[in-house]
């Protein structure tokens, strides 16, 4: 009845006594341990216990068992990391692509209003009349604020929705909407132009884009369910019925707080707010608007895109089109060329194949590929046992210090690599081993000379990445510029 889960039930019954007194939980964050070869030996040989007995190796439970019988007191994400390094476990990367829709959390009420339309059917008899209910939700207080019945979406029934809404609250600081081209019409924009409202479309094809409307609309079909009427009427009676409903759930729905939350969502809108509140409010419309211009090389990948769609005589239509555009802007062009590949081997095979979509899963795929080797590269780089090993013995200097070579190598992966965190860490090893390097040179110039003859045996790379190590070469010899590394290669 209460619709919650098994795991949630299962949380509250660990932290809450019988008395439903919150239980005191321990704090274990920032007492974790250094990570030491030592303790990479144990948690190898004790993962490998587990894999050769033939039973699942579970991070949740294999690091509660390094903490009680080992002693190791180290959090999941590195445990997992340490398995990951000495090839215990599957790198799993979970980076959201495309990174287009940005979130839209707001601190004041009436600054910014969710927009959106859903079809509601009403039954009479055996006689289904279908319904365009266009609603408007306050995003910050999750106050339900006006709403409209129509037989379609239109621009009419979303400023009749806008006109409900400030003749109630006032004018919004920005409304939130999707891409229709009843939204985004040019009487929509005059009307919001003259109110001095800002305009921030939502993402299409993506209920996150939207998700103030989109959750209101679930609950409210969820709590109405289905409307049958056993009477021979008329469709306006249908609409009278359906206005009453919404009109009872919305005054009910205002009335109760949103989880986390002290005043009721009408309460909540009644706060009062200062024109500073409102003018800063406009300033973060305005910056998450300017934040979806497209950065620098992103025109390449669209270049790319029309250029694979017209090889293969493909003509996508105009939305499904704009979608494409906007998602491939995220992915990696080393990853775009490998799909292109992989798509043109597979329409080669099957021409019923040839479609954005099947494109698209394939270049995901690679993608992921590629997110789930950088990780691994990145967590052998640190926890790798034989790694471990090899740098202890060049602090204690038993071994030699790196080459030039492997410096070039590991400024490759920095160029190469997807994720930020990844081409950090790469960098900064980078850096160390050039400086263990530069005492054993007594002038700077032949070190230069050294890497840029290394860099000129690589034959594997575009004149762009040899010009961004090149750089990253410049940067490590000298360390004045060090605290712009990072940002060079981002």
């Amino acid at each position: 009845m209460l619709h919650v889960s098994q795991s949630v039930l299962g949380d509250w019954n660990r932290v809450f006594d019988e008395a439903m007194r919150a239980l005191e939980v321990p704090e274990h964050r920032g007492k974790a341990s250094k990570i030491t070869i030592e303790m990479v030996r144990v948690i190898v040989q004790a993962a490998e216990q587990i894999t050769h007995s033939g039973k699942r190796l579970r991070i949740k439970g294999f690091t509660k068992d390094l903490r009680e019988k080992e002693g190791i007191d180290l959090s999941k994400r590195k445990v997992r990391e340490v398995l990951i390094a000495n090839n215990l476990f599957a790198p799993e990367t979970r980076i959201k692509r495309p990174r287009f829709y940005l979130s839209l959390r707001k601190e004041v009420p009436n600054g910014l209003l969710s927009l959106d339309g859903s079809e509601m059917v009403v039954w009479l008899d055996e006689v289904a009349y279908k319904f365009n209910v266009e609603l408007g939700v306050d995003v910050k207080t999750f106050d339900h604020t006006s709403f409209s019945i129509g037989d379609t979406e239109s621009s009419a029934e979303l400023i009749k929705v806008l006109e409900a809404h400030r003749e109630k609250w006032g004018d919004p600081v920005g409304v939130l909407f999707d891409h229709r081209s009843s939204n985004l019409s040019e009487e929509v924009r005059e009307y919001l132009e003259g109110h001095g409202i800002e305009i921030v479309p939502a993402g299409p094809y993506n209920a996150k884009g939207n998700g103030t409307d989109e959750g209101a609309f679930s609950q409210m079909k969820q709590a109405l369910g289905v409307i049958r009427l056993n009477l021979s009427s008329s469709r306006e009676l249908a609409r009278s019925v359906l206005e009453k409903l919404i009109s009872v759930y919305i005054a009910m729905r205002n009335r109760i707080s949103v989880r986390g939350r002290l005043l009721t969502p009408s309460e909540d809108m009644a706060t009062p707010v200062t024109l500073e509140q409102r003018d800063l409010e406009r300033q973060k419309l305005k910056e998450h608007n300017r934040l979806k211009i497209g950065r620098k090389g992103d025109q390449d990948k669209c270049d790319r895109l029309h250029a694979m769609l017209r090889y293969h005589g493909m003509a996508p239509e105009g939305d499904a089109l704009k979608h494409a555009e906007r998602s491939i802007k995220a992915y990696e062009k080393e990853a775009i060329s490998a799909a292109e590949e992989a798509f043109l081997k597979v329409v080669d095979r099957n021409p019923e194949k040839k479609n954005l979509s099947y494109f698209f899963g394939i270049l995901i795929r690679i993608q992921r590929e590629r997110d789930n080797e950088a990780y691994r590269r990145y967590c052998t780089q640190r926890y790798n046992e034989e790694v471990m090993m090899r740098l202890k013995r060049q602090q204690e200097g038993t071994e030699e210090t790196h080459s030039v070579e492997d410096i070039v190598g590991i400024l490759v992966h920095a160029v190469k690599a997807s994720v930020q965190f990844v081409r950090e860490a790469a960098l900064r090893k980078a850096q160390e081993w050039t400086q263990e390097l530069m005492e054993a040179y007594r002038y700077v110039g032949a070190l230069k000379n050294s890497f840029s003859e290394a860099l000129g045996n690589l034959k594997d790379l575009t004149v762009e990445e040899k010009t961004k190590i090149w750089e990253l070469v410049e940067q490590t010899l000298n360390p004045k510029t060090t605290e712009k590394s990072v940002t060079q290669i981002s």
